[in-house]
C-alpha cells in the first residue's frame, strides 16, 4: 500500500488588532487661522487699553493767564450728559516738606521730596460735576506727579478741582439721584472759585505743564510760564 501523507495543517490566521485611529488633520489648516484672529483680537484690544487707560485726548489748552473752556462728555445712571467749566492756572506755591494724606495726617516726605501747591482758578455752574479730578504736574523731562482722582493714595480725592465746604453734586450713580442736584445739607458751590491742591514731587524739578482731568483719556493743557 501507498503510504497516503498526512493532510497539511495552515497556521491559524490572526487579524491584528486595530492601532489607534489616526487624528483627523483639519486642525493642522485651521491653526495659521486661528493665530492670525488671536494676534488680530490681541492687537485691538492693546490700543484700546492703551488708549483708555492713560491721558491720551486734549480736550482744551490755553497759555498762562489764560482761561481754558471745557466741555466735555461722560455718563451717569440716567445717560450720556456732559460738563462744562473754565479753569486758570494761577501759579505755583512754595515747597514745603510735609504732605497731609487722606485721613488729614500729616505725612513727611523722602528726602529731596517736597510738596508744592498748584493754585486754579475755576468757574462753572453751580450744577456741573466736578468732584473726583486730578491734577497732574509735568516736568522738562516728561515726569507726571498727579493728586486726585479715584486710585490716589494721598490727598484729597474729591475736592482737588472744588471748594471744600462746597464742593457741589456728586455724579449721579443711583436712579434714585437726582443729576446736578447739591446736597441738602450743603450750600450751593459758587459760580467762581480757587483751589490750591498740594502734589508731591522732586525738589529740584522743573514744571512746564499741568493737566486737569476727570475721565481717561480726556484732559485739560495748562502751560505754565518758562
Amino acid at each position: 500500500m501507498t503510504a497516503t501523507a498526512p493532510p497539511s495543517v495552515s497556521e491559524p490566521q490572526t487579524t491584528p488588532a486595530p492601532g489607534p485611529p489616526r487624528p483627523s488633520r483639519w486642525w493642522i489648516a485651521a491653526v495659521p487661522v486661528a493665530i492670525v484672529a488671536m494676534l488680530a483680537a490681541s492687537g485691538y484690544r492693546v490700543p484700546v487699553f492703551w488708549y483708555q487707560s492713560g491721558l491720551h485726548h486734549e480736550l482744551a489748552s490755553a497759555d498762562p493767564d489764560e482761561w481754558a473752556k471745557v466741555t466735555e462728555e461722560y455718563a451717569d445712571v440716567h445717560g450720556d450728559t456732559t460738563r462744562s467749566y473754565s479753569v486758570r492756572f494761577a501759579g505755583l506755591g512754595g515747597a514745603v516738606p510735609a504732605y497731609e494724606d487722606n485721613s488729614g495726617d500729616e505725612l513727611t516726605l523722602p528726602t529731596g521730596m517736597v510738596a508744592r501747591t498748584v493754585n486754579l482758578d475755576f468757574s462753572a455752574a453751580p450744577d456741573q460735576v466736578l468732584k473726583g479730578c486730578a491734577v497732574t504736574l509735568i516736568d522738562d523731562e516728561g515726569r507726571q506727579y498727579r493728586v486726585g482722582g479715584l486710585f490716589d493714595g494721598i490727598g484729597p480725592r474729591t475736592t482737588v478741582c472744588v471748594p471744600e465746604e462746597t464742593p457741589g453734586p456728586s455724579l449721579a450713580v443711583l436712579q434714585k439721584d437726582a443729576r446736578g442736584a447739591t446736597p441738602q445739607d450743603e450750600q450751593p458751590r459758587p459760580r467762581e472759585w480757587s483751589t490750591s491742591p498740594a502734589i508731591a514731587v522732586p525738589e529740584d524739578a522743573r514744571f512746564v505743564e499741568l493737566r486737569i482731568s476727570f475721565e481717561n483719556p480726556d484732559y485739560v493743557t495748562l502751560r505754565l510760564p518758562r
